[in-house]
């Protein structure tokens, strides 16, 4: 099964966490070399689920990730040593962005940090922080 899911703190106290039902990836392996990988990851935005059905309109609205205009987040990369370093589109831009693998068998978690003003994210600064906690977590098939 695979989670892909961010979390933000709201007043650098609160923990809110949000996960993304519809998206599509692959992740392909090289037999031949067995650290080397690539990801693709197309993510609708709109599939946004939160327990607060408030909290998902607002974090759905055009000062956040305004999923009227940028329907799509894509994150592209490939495997380097414990990471995967590529490039997330969010929000109608590209930056950088590295995620930090860790592999147990089958299972496969990334995690990484991003800046919501580098993505013209600035819709309630200074209430929600402004780095943002990124999650992939993928069950290999064997």
């Amino acid at each position: 099964m695979t989670r892909i899911s961010y979390t933000v703190f709201v007043l650098d106290l609160v923990p809110v966490t949000a996960t993304f039902e519809r998206f599509q990836g692959a992740i392909t392996q090289d037999p031949a070399h067995p650290g080397a990988c690539a990801i693709q990851v197309t993510i609708d935005v709109a599939s946004l689920h939160m327990d607060d059905p408030a909290r998902r309109s607002h974090a759905l609205a055009p000062d956040m990730l305004d999923a009227a205009h940028f329907p799509t987040m894509r994150y592209t990369g490939a495997c380097a040593a414990k990471s995967i370093v590529g490039n997330l589109t969010l929000h109608g831009v590209t930056h950088p962005l590295t995620l930090v693998m860790q592999r147990d068998g089958p299972q496969v978690d990334c995690a990484g940090m991003l800046r919501r003003r580098d993505y013209g994210i600035l819709g309630m600064s200074g209430v929600v922080a402004g780095d943002v906690r990124i999650r992939l977590n993928v069950h290999l098939p064997p």
